[in-house]
């Protein structure tokens, strides 16, 4: 009874350490918490565009004056002026789409795939909810379809941004909109999908 009493305060100090130590590891407080994100399709490519501004200059190369005679009549030739402009680029262009869905956990949404000037962007739309929880990744897969396990090949645009809302995730020169075809999101503590979209 003496041991007991002696080491009762070590003993529950060490109780409390591993509860921590596997709240912190588990996270399950990320279950029932969103993470809001409101990012815009502007915001994606928002340094190209400003690169590609419209810009207008004009030159006026200077005037010419012809000096005559005495008595004579003077000449003034007026400059043509010489304007340089650069097109501004048309907007994103939406080159695949799909619904998210989830994959034994619940989500919605739309996973998009843009591109400008063969700049490519992954982008949870706005109505994007998914089921939140500990160390999300999204995932681009090289297949149009999911069966299950872990996948064996794919492009990791690491960490999800939030779990809600609209948000980019800049492609890669790697990424092939002809082999990527399917958008993930995986749970690496745990090894298991979350959400899934067929992008096409």
């Amino acid at each position: 009874m003496d041991l007991i009493k002696r080491f009762k305060w070590p003993i529950i100090g060490l109780g409390l350490v591993v509860v921590v130590l596997a709240f912190l590891a588990f996270r399950p407080d990320k279950l029932f918490i969103d993470d809001v994100v409101d990012e815009s399709l502007t915001d994606a490519f928002a340094t190209d565009q400003a690169a590609t501004e419209t810009i207008t200059t004009s030159t006026l190369p200077p005037t010419t004056v012809t000096t005559a005679p005495e008595g004579a009549s003077t000449t003034t030739t007026e400059p043509e002026p010489t304007t340089t402009t650069t097109t501004e680029p048309s907007g994103p262009v939406a080159i695949s789409t799909g619904q998210i869905f989830g994959i034994d956990h619940s989500a919605e949404g739309t996973a998009t795939v843009y591109e400008l000037d063969g700049d490519f962007v992954l982008r949870f739309e706005d109505d994007t909810d998914i089921q939140n929880g500990p160390d999300l990744f999204v995932w681009l897969l090289e297949d149009d379809d999911y069966t299950g396990g872990i996948p064996e090949s794919y492009i990791d645009l690491g960490k999800i941004k939030g779990n809600v809302g609209g948000q980019n995730y800049a492609l890669p020169a790697e990424y092939d909109p002809q082999i990527h075809r399917f958008m993930m999101v995986w749970c690496l503590r745990f090894n298991t999908p979350f959400a899934g979209s067929p992008l096409a």
